[in-house]
């Protein structure tokens, strides 16, 4: 797997810890991320913390405000509105500070912040690299109103509408197929 569908899976899973799938109506979803606690554990998965940094309160928020906006912002997402498009990501950007380290056949983004607003910045570097890159696209919203799970579309297109065809792509099929013959 190509280093940006590995960007691609660690910001599917940062959008996945607020878990939107419904179980019963009126569900709200699952917050995965309720303390600072949480965010430091979820950081350090995925290796963009180490141990002996520190996720603040403050951080929390950070990353919190950096999901939602950044979700807005899918391609296919129709769930979430966003007024101002990119306009909210980019007031929110004025947040991290970013150095650039040149190297003979490269040239990297690097976060100039420290503890977990280093991993939360990574986590924004990884937006402008996938964004830079043309790969932004790949990350979609399962189209099922359900389920709304945010997963990276390897199709060759990249145009997938469901997270799986097991589930919600077989739900959605079936129950057109079941408004079409019920009209005959």
């Amino acid at each position: 797997m190509s280093t940006a569908y590995i960007e691609l899976e660690i910001l599917a899973d940062f959008f996945n810890t607020y878990d939107r799938r419904t179980r019963f109506e009126g569900d709200v979803g699952e917050e995965h991320l309720q303390h600072s606690q949480h965010l430091y554990a979820w950081l350090l998965e995925h290796q963009l913390i180490d141990e002996q940094d520190e996720v603040t309160e403050q951080v929390l928020e950070r990353a919190l405000e950096l999901r939602m906006e950044a979700r807005k912002m899918i391609v296919n997402n129709e769930f979430d509105h966003a007024e101002d498009g990119w306009e909210a990501v980019n007031e929110l950007m004025n947040q991290f500070a970013f150095t650039i380290r040149f190297r003979d056949d490269s040239a990297q983004l690097h976060p100039a912040h420290h503890d977990g607003m280093n991993g939360v910045a990574r986590l924004v570097g990884l937006i402008f690299e996938l964004k830079r890159n043309q790969m932004w696209h790949r990350i979609r919203v399962c189209s099922a109103p359900d389920c709304q799970w945010v997963f990276v579309d390897h199709s060759r297109p990249g145009t997938g509408r469901w997270c799986t065809m097991k589930a919600c792509g077989n739900r959605a099929k079936n129950k057109a197929y079941r408004a079409r013959n019920k009209q005959l």
